[in-house]
């Protein structure tokens, strides 16, 4: 049986009480479909959430601020004071605003500077008008903060694959970030939740290009196709990142991966040796390269 590991997750968000009231409409149906309604209503206090994870075996989570059009679920402020308070279990994920650049980096900095954030997000499927493709993370309204990652060496988390939000989802499409990618070669980039519908692209991506990974948060290992399975467990063991989406799925999804019966090694770089490096835990780097990669037709 596979040694558990101190899993690291991520993304997830510290949702308190008071943020149920701050969803905007858009988004119940989809925790509606994920059967999770009643814990968005809820939410929870950082004991609660911290006990979940012990109760998983959950060290680690990369907690995210969120921030849909307008409307600020969880401020970068708040989730810089949950990181605060249990910095042994929570790394901080900031957001901003990229359509309007100059207070969106000079955010980006204070994030970094004065809150000690690790991680910059970036929902592209809201930067447009929300009838028509919103830009891709090609147009160069990206492009400050892609420079801006680098400087703070920091990696970028780009939500990849369909929307969850009624809003059109082709700006997720994973092949962008192969551009992304081949202009800002120093810049780490994780694609999140599968690239789903648009596994396969995002696979090949991550395989391609030594600084971008495959981040899997709300999707559950169980439903993996058998070529990501094949990935995690193979010849993409190194750029294969779990993650949950906390709340909308359960730290205990992390026993899918145990269930997928990878290797120790495969499960380990999973739960959490890949995160480890790319968030600079444990001392960790990133690695330039990973000689233990293969073709994936091999």
């Amino acid at each position: 049986m596979t040694e558990q590991v101190a899993a690291i997750d991520a993304w997830m968000t510290i949702l308190s009480p008071a943020t149920a009231q701050r969803w905007p409409d858009s988004f119940w149906h989809i925790f509606r479909k994920y059967g999770v309604e009643e814990r968005f209503r809820k939410g929870f206090t950082l004991d609660e959430i911290i006990a979940e994870m012990d109760a998983a075996g959950v060290g680690i989570g990369v907690a995210s601020a969120f921030k849909f059009l307008d409307t600020w679920v969880v401020t970068n402020d708040e989730t810089a004071a949950y990181v605060k308070e249990a910095p042994d279990r929570f790394i901080g994920s900031f957001t901003v605003d990229i359509r309007d650049p100059m207070p969106a980096i000079r955010e980006f900095r204070r994030c970094v500077e004065e809150l000690d954030m690790k991680v910059f997000r970036l929902e592209p499927y809201q930067y447009g008008d929300g009838r028509t493709t919103a830009p891709p993370p090609t147009d160069r309204m990206y492009w400050p903060f892609y420079v801006a990652c680098v400087e703070y060496d920091i990696p970028v988390a780009i939500q990849v694959g369909h929307t969850g939000p009624l809003l059109p989802s082709e700006c997720g499409r994973p092949i962008h970030l192969d551009e992304v990618a081949l202009t800002f070669p120093e810049l780490t980039i994780l694609g999140t939740h599968n690239g789903d519908p648009w596994v396969e692209e995002m696979m090949i991506l991550a395989w391609k290009h030594p600084n971008v990974y495959i981040e899997s948060s709300a999707r559950r290992a169980r439903y993996w196709s058998d070529s990501l399975k094949k990935f995690a467990g193979g010849y993409g063991q190194d750029k294969m990142i779990w993650g949950t989406d906390y709340p909308l799925l359960p730290f205990s999804c992390v026993e899918d991966v145990y269930a997928c019966n990878f290797s120790e090694e495969a499960t380990r770089k999973i739960l959490r040796d890949n995160a480890a490096r790319v968030f600079g835990i444990d001392g960790q780097e990133p690695d330039e390269q990973h000689p233990d990669e293969q073709d994936p037709d091999g």
